[in-house]
């Protein structure tokens, strides 16, 4: 389908990961590894003083120093069941033509091992995140995805916002693709901010019992212009999916 200016029409749906395709926060299953008194106070005390990048990247160093290797993390990974539903909403989505992409703070190699454990990989069109590989001796090595200070709503290692509009310029401008729907699913706080950039054509889809939506209604109340997306609570896949067919019969 093309627009009138003779543009690729396509509609996209962005998700965040940890509680939205995966049912649990991968950081945390994987630092659970070391039991409840593995995590010393200097480390902790990270989390105040440097932030959740500089407490992960410790975090990795002590399961290598404990002897935990790349399989015990994978295999941590690999056992967080889907958000119900959600691994058919996104190959049917894909199926019917939409772009799927994953925004989120968790890192590159969760990310990828999960996906393709679970083989909905080859649906994801791109996936920002933090990056992340194993080293030559097995540690998990963990850099932010950028630095930023502009965004207060997002963290410092990665503001989701700025990464969505980003991907909107790049496809208008190299690839000729315009959306003409653009749906984003998350459940945190750190979601409001792409949920605040979506415009008339956006659907901010919060998943219910989770932090965003409340976050989310505070944040727009806040706001000096009228807030034109339309916001869509869900449960599971199999609603958010729901949601989005209905809307587009809309």
């Amino acid at each position: 389908m093309f627009s009138s200016n003779g543009r690729i029409l396509k509609r996209l749906v962005v998700l965040d990961f940890d509680h939205t395709v995966c049912e649990h926060n991968t950081d945390i299953v994987v630092r659970d590894l070391l039991g409840p008194e593995g995590i010393p106070p200097d480390v902790r005390s990270i989390l105040r003083s440097g932030g959740w990048i500089p407490y992960m990247q410790r975090v990795f160093r002590l399961l290598h120093q404990g002897g935990f290797g790349p399989m015990d993390i994978a295999s941590a990974i690999r056992g967080i069941p889907e958000v119900p539903g959600m691994k058919a909403c996104i190959a049917n989505l894909v199926r019917r033509g939409f772009h799927v992409i994953i925004i989120s703070d968790s890192n590159s190699e969760f990310i990828r091992l999960w996906n393709d454990f679970n083989d909905i990989g080859r649906y994801i069109h791109t996936v920002f995140t933090n990056p992340a590989q194993f080293d030559s001796n097995g540690l998990l090595e963990l850099r932010p995805y950028h630095h930023q200070t502009e965004c207060t709503l997002s963290s410092k290692n990665l503001c989701k916002g700025k990464i969505l509009e980003q991907f909107l310029r790049r496809q208008h401008d190299e690839r000729n693709v315009e959306y003409e729907k653009v749906f984003y699913a998350g459940d945190g706080k750190n979601d409001v901010c792409p949920m605040l950039r979506l415009s008339s054509n956006g659907f901010a889809c919060a998943r219910r019992g989770y932090a965003c939506y409340d976050a989310l209604q505070s944040a727009i109340g806040k706001l000096e212009h009228k807030y034109t997306a339309k916001v869509l609570q869900w449960t599971d896949g199999y609603e958010l999916s729901d949601l989005i067919w209905t809307e587009l019969e809309n």
